[in-house]
């Protein structure tokens, strides 16, 4: 995870602002001659054998994308196929995301040997979910909406109109009318994730806090219950590159603070009380109170 903003990040993020449409076009084709793999797995053409499958769910500003990255490259090492069904419907067909709650879809889709499914972005309906290996990522929920404002307002990609329609939206109001606007939402989906996952059989409930404050342990203690841990050489690689330090803040990098918290120092008192009312079974549940 670089320290810096990258050139090309710097340019894709100029291009969004000045031609938000036309990008959106341009990323929708694109993406349209991609995902070959998700293609064939949605329509039951991927069922290999071999080790356990594993599913990772994690929410939007959980560190998700660095995590996802980092299973995946250990995955493929110890002979497992990458499936990113979300991402295929977010960038290819929008208005088809919630197919995956479809269960006739999702029991073509999802094979319990040989694949890694990642990143799940909602507590889907999988049949025999009790097979896989799963691993659940979730972050203080008040903490993730500071850090989606921020991303949705200034350096998301502009993947569909959905994105382009919340960015403009995220321009238009204030940080505290946005997180109390969208904190219903976030409260619906961590309460299907807790009610459908935590506890479950084969399911490895983890914290972001833990991730950014102790990695190692934290990535062996996945790879264990994944059963990834046969190639050692690729979790020595993760973990040096492993880097949550954040210099200062920059509303233009993917990363802006990792530090548990930020909420307080980003909102209103009075937003934070409210915040704190609308989510209050929500973090009791997760023990964030």
């Amino acid at each position: 995870m670089s320290k810096s903003i990258s050139i090309s990040r710097r340019a894709r993020i100029w291009a969004m602002k000045q031609f938000p449409e036309t990008y959106v076009r341009l990323s929708r084709a694109y993406n349209s001659r991609l995902w070959k793999s998700e293609r064939q797995g949605l329509e039951g053409g991927i069922r290999p054998e071999g080790a356990p499958s594993v599913l990772f769910y994690s929410y939007y500003r959980c560190g998700s994308m660095f995590l996802s990255r980092a299973l995946r490259d250990l995955a493929l090492a110890n002979g497992l196929q990458h499936l990113d069904y979300c991402s295929y419907f977010v960038k290819v067909h929008p208005e088809q995301g919630s197919k995956l709650f479809d269960k006739e879809i999702l029991s073509r889709a999802f094979h319990p040997k040989g694949c890694y499914y990642g990143t799940l972005r909602r507590a889907y309906p999988i049949p025999s979910h009790q097979l896989y290996r799963s691993v659940l990522l979730l972050r203080d929920p008040r903490d993730c909406l500071v850090s989606h404002y921020y991303s949705v307002r200034d350096s998301h990609t502009l993947n569909n109109l959905g994105n382009l329609t919340a960015r403009r939206e995220a321009l238009e109001i204030d940080i505290d009318q946005w997180v109390i606007r969208h904190a219903g939402q976030y409260a619906e989906d961590f309460r299907q994730f807790h009610d459908q996952l935590v506890g479950k059989p084969g399911v490895l409930f983890l914290r972001y806090e833990e991730m950014v404050t102790a990695f190692p342990e934290f990535i062996l203690k996945i790879a264990e219950h994944a059963g990834l841990q046969q190639k050692t050489q690729v979790i020595d690689r993760i973990v040096q590159q492993a880097d949550f330090e954040v210099s200062g803040e920059n509303i233009l990098s993917h990363k802006r603070s990792v530090q548990p918290g930020n909420h307080l120092k980003k909102l209103k008192r009075a937003t934070v009380d409210e915040l704190n009312e609308a989510l209050c079974g929500i973090l009791e549940l997760f023990d964030y109170r």
